[in-house]
């Protein structure tokens, strides 16, 4: 139905413009981000404002951000943009002769052997699609999940994970035990009452953290953290350096170095729960497929 204006002259480019824009939170990072000339993306932003009719940005602070109209408008140009490279290369891909193309972001904490057995039986009752496998933080899964940037994502299920949009599924569920070097893991919560801690970085482990803290004051234990990282390698590092000790799910023990050891502790009662998550208007009869090897947690 024709409203009465010209045709867009919108294209992906503008919408690759103010969203750098938007990420980088000013024009002249964007530009720097994007490595061309600072008038370009200016004129291109403000030609997409005009076409669209609202502005998109409020350049009235020190930083540039989104209007209330803007967040909507930037938030379905994520989603258009990562739609269309996916296209690109779901095509350049059946072209070579592959059937199909998932992308699947997990937590560190989300590595386990559920996850190779039910890959191994998909790819056999569903042989050609390719899987590809990103580790990535809860919340950045999230967002990946809502701008289709990934088709699904394996997280730890918590009150503080989810967005609108997102459905999740709990897939399976496992002990907390304690991660120490091998030999020297202590058996008894109140051990570990002594002992100084490693852990994920608040910030990037947002749902861990607080799952741990929920656990650690139910057995009356105040960890002292000494040390904290992003990365799950370096945490591990640290612990195998002695520099103090780790609470990581059971499922995790098969892929830890041989130099350290994961074991349950008496008095920390405590269970990390899996989720599958997936977007549900990006939902798909391949996705479904997929889902369908990892039963539902009983």
């Amino acid at each position: 139905m024709n409203d009465g204006r010209k045709p867009t002259r919108l294209d992906l480019r503008h919408l690759r413009y103010a969203l750098a824009v938007a990420d980088a939170q000013g024009f002249r990072a964007a530009a720097e981000m994007l490595n061309i000339a600072q008038p370009a993306i200016s004129k291109a932003v403000k030609d997409t404002e005009v076409d669209l009719g609202f502005r998109i940005f409020d350049r009235s602070g020190p930083r540039v951000i989104p209007t209330p109209e803007g967040v909507v408008f930037l938030d379905d140009a994520r989603q258009a943009v990562a739609q269309f490279e996916r296209t690109i290369r779901a095509s350049r891909q059946n072209a070579a002769g592959a059937r199909g193309h998932i992308i699947v972001g997990y937590s560190a904490l989300a590595t386990s052997r559920q996850i190779s057995e039910a890959l191994d039986a998909f790819h056999r009752s569903v042989p050609g699609v390719q899987v590809e496998m990103h580790v990535m933080s809860t919340d950045n899964m999230l967002k990946n999940l809502k701008s289709g940037a990934i088709d699904l994502g394996f997280l730890l299920s918590h009150s503080t994970v989810g967005a609108p949009g997102i459905d999740q599924m709990p897939v399976w569920s496992s002990r907390i035990g304690v991660v120490a070097p091998a030999g020297e893991a202590p058996t008894q919560v109140d051990d570990l009452a002594e002992m100084p801690f490693v852990m994920g970085l608040r910030e990037n482990w947002r749902s861990w953290r607080a799952l741990l803290d929920s656990a650690c004051d139910r057995a009356g234990l105040s960890p002292v953290v000494v040390d904290e990282a992003w990365d799950v390698q370096v945490i591990l590092q640290r612990v195998a350096e002695r520099r103090g000790v780790t609470l990581f799910p059971m499922t995790m023990a098969e892929s830890l170095p041989a130099a350290l050891e994961l074991v349950p502790i008496a008095g920390l009662d405590a269970e990390a729960t899996i989720s599958m998550a997936w977007s549900i208007k990006a939902d798909t009869g391949l996705l479904r497929q997929f889902r369908n090897h990892f039963p539902p947690l009983g």
